[in-house]
Parts: structure tokens; sequence; C-alpha cells
């Protein structure tokens, strides 16, 4: 009998000695856990934890970093960098986490470029997911544009949304021209305060779309989505587009199209115009040289010419275009090779109080 009691008593003794040092090992660690939160916040606390769920949720998926300025346009090579990181986990089949808590500011041109990959994902059952910008402009914005709906709709292969606060995203496969009629409208009744017609908007749309159609994939017509995108700023009464297709791109194109029109005349372009790169290729497309210098006639109000012309003409503002390496800036003359690739081309664009209008009930003529 002695001995139970004596052996209970060490097990009760034991289990006491057991219990207090876990007890004591708990202590020192909420007492290291004050001294690491020592100085934050709770919203800053709210945050981690919020980090870390996502983290243990998309443990299986490929986080992919987006730069803090996420811009076509402001930010070309750090942005083209991280779409060619996605692109490449796309082609590895790879679920991607898109990592957007960085990021301070995001223009309405990358968030198009993003539902564009998305859409790819979604097409090829991939996973693909994203948090949100700690930065509040940034975040609105983005949510805003409409990416989240789009990116938790389970259903539809086509994307058509409206934003807010002056935000429209859409995309398409065909030419629609009631949807370019539409926007310019609304558009220029924002900048103008009634309806006009806008020349150069139409011409881009117009031209920008059949190239989609027509052009943009070498399996044929109607392969790809074109996306749009168009932001209003009231106050500086400006509208700011952008449109991007996935297709093989214009220079590609140009390489690799057998029954295009420049097709086996490219060793007489490079000999007659020597361009120095593509980017310097891209600026002699621009202008018709090459179109002129294949043909010999002057490729008048069709194509990249016709969309150049219209700036140069001030139908249209700060015309951009990236496609495949080659950047034109055409209000700075910057014509450039880039370092990093999109696959596809890539269209900027503005209107503003100062450019042609047309009363809207003129006739006019889109060549014109």
């Amino acid at each position: 009998m002695a001995k139970n009691e004596s052996h209970k008593k060490k097990v009760l003794i034991n289990h006491a000695m057991k219990s207090m040092r876990q007890k004591l090992r708990s202590k020192e660690k909420r007492r290291a856990k004050r001294k690491r939160m020592q100085g934050i916040s709770k919203e800053q606390i709210r945050k981690q934890q919020e980090n870390e769920r996502l983290r243990l949720q998309f443990r299986d998926y490929k986080h992919i970093e987006a730069p803090c300025c996420l811009s076509m346009v402001e930010n070309t090579e750090g942005t083209l960098a991280f779409i060619g990181r996605l692109e490449s986990a796309l082609r590895k089949r790879e679920k991607v986490f898109v990592v957007l808590k960085r990021v301070d500011k995001i223009a309405s041109g990358a968030i198009v470029v993003l539902l564009s990959i998305m859409m790819k994902f979604r097409a090829n059952r991939i996973g693909f997911n994203g948090d949100y910008p700690r930065n509040k402009d940034a975040r609105q914005y983005l949510v805003y544009s409409g990416f989240f709906d789009q990116l938790y709709q389970q259903d539809g292969d086509a994307l058509s949304l409206k934003g807010q606060h002056g935000i429209f995203t859409h995309a398409n496969k065909v030419v629609d021209s009631r949807l370019s009629d539409q926007l310019i409208t609304n558009v220029s009744r924002l900048i103008w305060g009634e309806p006009f017609r806008c020349p150069g908007v139409q011409k881009v749309y117009i031209e920008l779309m059949q190239n989609t159609n027509n052009h943009a994939s070498l399996r044929g017509p109607n392969e790809h989505h074109w996306y749009t995108t168009v932001t209003f700023n009231r106050e500086k009464k400006k509208a700011c587009f952008s449109f991007i297709d996935y297709g093989v791109g214009i220079i590609e194109s140009i390489n690799r199209n057998e029954k295009g029109k420049f097709w086996n005349k490219l060793s007489k372009i490079m000999s007659v115009l020597h361009p120095q790169d593509n980017g310097d290729f891209l600026r002699l497309l621009l202008d018709g040289s090459i179109h002129k210098t294949a043909t010999g006639e002057y490729y008048r109000g069709k194509g990249l010419p016709g969309i150049y012309k219209a700036f140069v003409d001030n139908k249209i503002s700060n015309l951009v275009v990236i496609t495949n390496d080659a950047l034109a800036d055409c209000k700075h003359e910057t014509y450039r090779t880039l370092t990093n690739k999109f696959v596809g081309t890539y269209v900027s664009w503005e209107l503003d109080y100062n450019n042609v209008k047309l009363p809207y009930q003129y006739d006019y003529n889109f060549d014109s």
C-alpha cells in the first residue's frame, strides 16, 4: 500500500512539474512575442496574420510578386519582367498567386494585362489568385476596375465588366464598332459637356480590333480576345485608353506570317531603310516608310500608319505602342528595343480637351 501511495505521489509530482514547465515555456513565448510586437500597431499585426493565412491557404501556388509601380508605360521593363514570370508559370502549368501587396501605383493598362493573363489561366484550368495592394489608392483603383469581380467569378469565358469611378474594362474577339461609338459618346460628354465624334479614337479602335481579328494569330481570325480599358479624369478633362491583344505581336507577325503583305520583302526593307533595331523598325512601321518601301505606295489611312497619323493630326494624344521587344513613345519621339518582351501588342493613347472633335451629326470619313 505504501508503495502504491509513493508511486501516485511521484506521478502527481511529475505531472505538476511538467505542467509548470509548459506554463513557463508558454510564458516565455508570450514574452518573446510581446517583445517582437513592441511598437507594431494592431493593424500591422492583423496584416501579418492575414499574410500568414494566405501563405498557408495557397502554399501549393507559385507566388509571383509585382513591382511597386505596375505600369506598362511608367515602368515598362519591370512590368514586362513580371508578366514574363506569369507567362512562364502558365507554360509550365503552375498555379499562381499574384503578390500585389507592395504595389503603390497601378495603371489601367497593367490591370487589363493582368485580366488578360488571368483569362489564359482560366482557359487552361490552372489556378490563379492574388492579394490586394496595401497602398489605399492602388487598392481602390484595382477594386474599382472590376478585377476582383472577374477573378472570383466562376462562369463565362468572355470578360465584360463595368467598373466604378470612371473605369471601364471590356473584352471581345470581334470588331465591335458599336462599343467604340458608345465609349466616344460618353467620353466626349465628360470632356466637353456634350457628345462629339472623335475620329482619332474611332480610327485607333477600328484598326486595332481589325488587326487582332485578322493578324494577331497566325492560325486564323477570332483566335484571341482583345482587351480594352478606359479611365476618366474629370479634373483634367482627359480620358486614357489602353488596348491589348495577346497574339504573336506586330513584329513577330511580319517575320512569321507567310500570307502577310511584307513576306519575302524584308530583305529589301532592311537594305533600303537600315533599321538599327526593332525599336527603329517600329518607328518605320508607324510613319509608313516600311509599307512604302515594300509596295512603292504610301499606306494611307490604314493600320499603324493610320493610328500614327491620328496622333500627328492631334486627333489623339500621348500615343504609346509596345509590341514584342519594341517600344514607341510618340509624344517624346522615343523608339527603343526592350530587354523584356511582350507577347502581343499593347497600345495606349489619350483624348483631352485640345484634341480634334467633330459635331455629333457630322458625317465624317475615318480615312480622311
